[in-house]
């Protein structure tokens, strides 16, 4: 009997990478692809595994119900949000089965190809935190490594590695919890350990793309997957060991001092072990035109009594129990307005206090986003410690935000998602900060709270409950957008017309825009660490970029901007797209790899690609729901409109395109995507 597993993701890619990976590890027969609705695409296939014989079904739907916009008749999340995923920062992708017309999910999964640096590393930490609170296993694959590009001529700078703590956070997380959560580390493009000696002490061995796929394949099966849990779990930890050696041991816990914190007894933890050893004081660093208020005097006393917590680097440390009396009295002499009561609070708990100190939001009052993640990595590093926590923030607050501070911090938590973060997971909250009254700072604040009533109120959600299963929902969206025009052209083009197209990027919403590439001369060429638009003016990052052979002389670069109304594309937006393409290629690529006649591994680039090598055509997708007339829309100066209008009856599911051109090679183009596609023999896609 067939069984059906769902893969939902942001967006199209992210649900093909995990779909290729379980393909991949299972080496099927028979496999079929086809649209289930102009949105998801299904993917059957016979395997054995195990010396067992299964049919598998895989629909992939992408495109969550996000940002009160409603995709699916109901929101996958609903489960994790009911089981105590109380953040509203969830996994990119979540696998789940379908038994007896109910849905339950199996895995919530993260792609991650973006730089692990500075904050950055643990922006995620609060999606692993809330994932793994319910029960759920999460699993977060980072491309290792990845290099920060010059903005001037795009050369590599020196290597950046992520903190120890970070990594070392998930497998604490797991170790106390039970839960598993793990950092998994996949072999990117760039790694290249002679090119490079900050990793050439790197055993591969710890590279885990094998055991991902193991461990969800067995997971989906109902098979045991301890074995795959703890293999994933020492490769984490071997990491965390690599990773400590990167950094001075004078401000940072080295790879031994890891080992040992891993190694403690029950009745010790991190905060303990810190405070003997007492290496390095903690102190925050903050920029001389960053301080505001009292910030550079707090940044003293705590130099005087603070204890680093793992590394000097993160921006929270240890105020040892026998020193919270003298903090607290320092603290009301400094801030004589607080609250004497919860001064005394402060002052008289004999727990250790953690003090996380952050700016927290932008210029604008807008939520400076990687700061959601560190106290879910302090809470994560500390799962096993009685401690409390205090979070100083000193960046600039929206005046209706402090409002709510004051007189309804729950509502607060519930509209923000860095407020709810540092609500949720602190004892206490300093705010010393200038106050913003439209673009105005209006006046300073300074405030101290307990929030141990927020903290109360979210820690109680989901206690006690486990992931039940839902109703499976239709496959079918209840509405359309942007997400579904891109899964329509990624499908054309990569599995219809795949015999003469290669699929250069794909971007659509949520996507990691992380490389692009073209095959010429025998060799993939890729660019990695994309700009976001043009270091030439007007450069605009394509969506889609599609490279068709045997439809001229040269192969076609085919770029697309797709949305889902046609007045949301830019003036001159077609000419922004060859620009972009034009521009990224004035530089040598970031790696390349022979694919004819065999494909080899990855080395790092070494020659430029000819742009005047390809013939060039940019295009607009959208939706025909919400189209102006071509005219107005040809005056973006793309070559080629494709107006998508999906078509839903009770006989049949299907795209229904009207190509649109303005070229000659626009028409010739349109010709050789018509014919070839009636060849292919498909029934899902009509042309007009």
């Amino acid at each position: 009997m067939m069984v059906t597993y769902r893969i939902h993701g942001d967006n199209i890619i992210e649900c093909e990478r995990i779909a290729n990976i379980i393909i991949d590890t299972l080496n099927p027969e028979n496999i079929s692809y086809y649209l289930v609705s102009p949105s998801t695409i299904a993917i059957d296939f016979n395997t054995t595994f195990m010396g067992k014989f299964f049919e598998l079904k895989l629909e992939l739907l992408p495109g969550f119900n996000k940002n009160n916009k409603k995709h699916w008749n109901e929101n996958i999340f609903d489960s994790l949000k009911e089981a105590g995923s109380f953040f509203d920062e969830t996994p990119d992708a979540i696998i789940s089965i379908i038994e007896d017309e109910k849905e339950r999910i199996l895995l919530g999964i993260e792609f991650c190809s973006a730089l692990q640096a500075g904050n950055q590393a643990w922006q995620r930490s609060a999606r692993a935190f809330s994932t793994g609170r319910t029960g759920c296993p999460y699993l977060y694959v980072v491309d290792f490594v990845k290099y920060e590009l010059d903005n001037k001529n795009r050369s590599r700078k020196a290597l950046r590695f992520p903190n120890a703590a970070v990594p070392y956070s998930y497998v604490n997380y797991s170790k106390v919890t039970g839960n598993f959560v793990a950092q998994l580390y996949t072999k990117s493009e760039e790694f290249d350990k002679l090119r490079d000696f900050n990793i050439a002490s790197f055993d591969e061995k710890d590279f885990g793309y094998q055991e991902l796929g193991i461990y969800m394949v067995k997971l989906m099966l109902g098979m045991n997957t301890e074995c795959e849990q703890k293999v994933i779990l020492s490769k984490n930890m071997n990491i965390v060991q690599f990773l400590a050696n990167r950094f001075n041991r004078q401000s940072n816990f080295t790879a031994e001092e890891w080992r040992e914190i891993y190694n403690l007894p029950s009745n010790k933890d991190i905060v303990d072990y810190s405070i003997k050893k007492a290496r390095f004081n903690f102190h925050k660093k903050i920029a001389n035109k960053s301080h505001h208020g009292k910030s550079e005097k707090l940044i003293q006393l705590i130099d005087q009594i603070g204890i680093g917590l793992a590394s000097r680097d993160l921006p929270f440390g240890i105020i040892p129990s026998k020193d919270r009396p003298y903090f607290a009295e320092q603290i009301s002499q400094l801030y004589p307005k607080f609250e004497q009561q919860i001064i005394n609070s402060l002052g008289l708990s004999e727990k250790h206090l953690i003090i996380a100190i952050f700016k927290g939001f932008k210029p604008q009052g807008d939520d400076n986003r990687p700061d959601r993640g560190a106290l879910p990595l302090a809470s994560m590093l500390l799962t096993s410690s009685d401690v409390d926590i205090l979070t100083y923030i000193y960046g600039p607050v929206i005046e209706r935000n402090a409002n709510f501070l004051d007189n309804n911090p729950i509502i607060l938590a519930q509209k923000n998602g860095l407020w709810r973060s540092v609500l949720t997971l602190s004892n206490y909250v300093i705010l010393d900060a200038p106050i913003l009254t439209g673009d105005t700072y209006a006046y300073d604040i300074e405030r101290i709270y307990d929030t141990n009533i927020v903290k109360k109120y979210f820690s109680n959600l989901g206690i006690g409950n486990s992931i039940n299963p839902k109703p499976a929902f239709e496959s079918m969206p209840i509405s359309f957008g942007e997400d579904d025009v891109d899964t329509g052209i990624h499908y054309l083009f990569t599995h219809i017309l795949k015999k003469h197209c290669f699929e250069g990027m794909c971007n659509p919403p949520g996507g990691d825009w992380s490389g692009f590439s073209v095959i010429y001369d025998d060799y993939e060429s890729r660019w990695l660490s994309l700009p976001r638009v043009s270091n030439v003016i007007n450069g605009k990052r394509p969506d889609h970029i599609l490279e068709i052979f045997d439809v001229f002389e040269k192969p076609l670069l085919l770029s697309i901007e797709s949305k889902e109304k046609s007045f949301d594309l830019e003036v001159d937006v077609g000419t922004k797209l060859i620009t972009y393409i034009e521009n990224l290629m004035t530089y040598v690529p970031s790696t390349q790899r022979k694919v004819i006649p065999t494909l080899e591994a990855w080395q790092w680039g070494n020659k430029k690609v000819d742009f005047k090598n390809f013939e060039i055509i940019s295009a607009a997708a959208y939706l025909k729901k919400h189209s102006e007339p071509p005219s107005i829309v040809l005056r973006k100066k793309c070559e080629i409109l494709f107006i998508m209008n999906p078509i839903i009856d009770e006989k049949q599911v299907f795209w229904q395109i009207e190509i649109i051109t303005y070229t000659e090679r626009g028409n010739i183009l349109k010709k050789f995507i018509i014919d070839n596609y009636i060849n292919s023999g498909d029934k899902q896609f009509r042309f007009i």
